[in-house]
């Protein structure tokens, strides 16, 4: 799938797409003719990072989720992450 057709599925403008790519958090598989290209597995993390935004985690947080090596090392980031919120909400 192309930047184009991702950005339409889930409401983005490109230009989004290419700073959460200058960020690290998606990779186009291939570039066809200078033409970035997107895998199944790039749809999926962009629905991950959309539903992480809406529950308020920032991009830095999102990225060092990706790059967590254990489901331990997400769950301790987002019970960090839940606590802020409620710290916040107080």
């Amino acid at each position: 799938m192309g930047i184009g057709e991702l950005a339409a599925r889930f409401g983005l403008a490109t230009h989004v797409l290419r700073h959460w790519e200058t960020m690290g958090l998606i990779r186009p598989v291939r570039r066809s003719g200078g033409r970035r290209r997107y895998s199944e597995d790039q749809v999926s993390r962009v629905t991950m990072i959309v539903r992480g935004k809406a529950a308020g985690l920032r991009l830095e947080q999102l990225r060092e989720m990706f790059e967590a090596g254990t489901a331990g090392e997400r769950r301790e980031l987002l019970q960090r992450h839940r606590a802020e919120l409620e710290w916040r909400v107080r």
